[in-house]
C-alpha cells in the first residue's frame, strides 16, 4: 500500500509503532480519545461544516440543531486535535473542516 495516495487523516495512538506505510496525521493519547473526539455526533458536525459551509458558530448550531454552547466547546475539542480551524470573518469566526475523513492505526504488537 506504499504508493496508495491517503486522502484521509491518519490517526495514531501515542506509545504505539507507527505504521510506515501509514504516516500518522494526528497523535491521540489513547483509543478511547479517539472515540469520544470522533463520536458519531462529531462525525455528523464535520459534515455538517463541509457540506454547508457555515458562517459562524450560531448558524452552526442552527444547522445541526446543537446548543451553540455546546457546538463551541465541541469546535475547541475538535480545533485542538486540527480536526477544524476557526477563521475570523469580520466580526465571526467560522468553522472550516480540515479533515473528514479518518483512519485509525493501531499496532497490536
Amino acid at each position: 500500500m506504499k504508493n496508495v495516495k491517503q486522502s484521509r487523516c491518519v490517526i495514531g495512538i501515542k506509545g504505539q509503532t507507527p505504521d510506515p506505510d501509514y504516516p500518522v496525521d494526528i497523535w491521540f493519547d489513547s483509543l478511547k480519545s479517539v472515540a469520544n473526539v470522533l463520536s458519531k455526533e462529531n462525525q455528523r458536525l464535520l459534515k455538517v461544516i463541509a457540506e454547508q459551509q457555515p458562517e459562524s458558530v450560531t448558524e452552526l448550531a442552527t444547522l445541526s440543531g446543537r446548543a451553540v454552547s455546546n457546538v463551541s466547546r465541541t469546535l475547541k475539542t475538535l480545533g485542538k486535535h486540527n480536526l477544524v480551524e476557526m477563521r475570523s470573518i469580520k466580526t465571526m469566526l467560522r468553522p472550516i473542516v480540515i479533515h473528514q475523513e479518518f483512519l485509525v492505526v493501531v499496532n497490536n504488537d
